[in-house]
């Protein structure tokens, strides 16, 4: 696929797709009809990726312009990872505002949060528990990961702040992950205000 250059767009072409979103399409499950994928339903999309009111005003804010900033994607691709490290900002917002620390590191946060129970995987859409028998080898006993309910929690706290310092401090890092980003920080946020992410 050839590259494309991402430059000042043309006045006239301000408010045209980008190119890129013509890949992307949407397929009926019932009907089994294939179409492009259109600007409303990407509002849609992001319009269901919410805070709850319990979140105090400041921080729904500062998300709502991440949730914008992807929005406007629709016209300008790279504005997804810059959505992204907003989200990522305003997840460290929360943390912050809810642990009274205004001057501790993500991750140093994210640890206190998990110790705290503040964040736990049921509160994520994304994760997703399969019921498994353990194997003869293997018991809580044994394994104490087996019942633990903050195992997704914990390689967010290592993937989390990587991910937002390689935005942070520059990348050409790029994929259309930017939905599935805001939705895992929508959630984090959520619960810690004891806010129940909509499934």
């Amino acid at each position: 696929m050839e590259r494309i250059a991402d430059t000042l767009k043309m006045f006239d072409e301000v408010l045209e797709a980008d190119s890129r979103w013509g890949a992307f399409v949407l397929r009926n499950r019932e009907t089994r009809e294939i179409r492009r994928l259109t600007l409303r339903d990407r509002h849609s999309d992001i319009e269901a990726i919410t805070l709850v009111s319990a979140v105090p005003e400041a921080i729904r804010e500062h998300f709502d312009t991440a949730r914008n900033l992807l929005l406007y994607s629709w016209f300008v691709y790279r504005f997804i990872p810059v959505a992204e490290l907003h989200a990522y900002s305003s997840v460290e917002y929360a943390l912050r505002i809810k642990s009274g620390k205004p001057n501790s590191m993500l991750k140093e946060l994210f640890k206190l949060a998990i110790e705290k129970k503040w964040i736990k995987d049921s509160g994520f859409r994304n994760y997703k528990v399969t019921e498994e028998e353990p194997r003869e080898d293997e018991s809580a006993a044994t394994n104490p990961d087996i019942n633990d309910a903050q195992e997704y929690c914990n390689i967010l706290l290592d993937s989390f702040p990587y991910l937002r310092n390689e935005l942070a401090h520059g990348s050409n890092m790029l994929h259309p992950g930017g939905l599935s980003t805001l939705a895992i920080c929508a959630d984090l946020i959520n619960q810690l205000f004891d806010g129940t992410p909509e499934k």
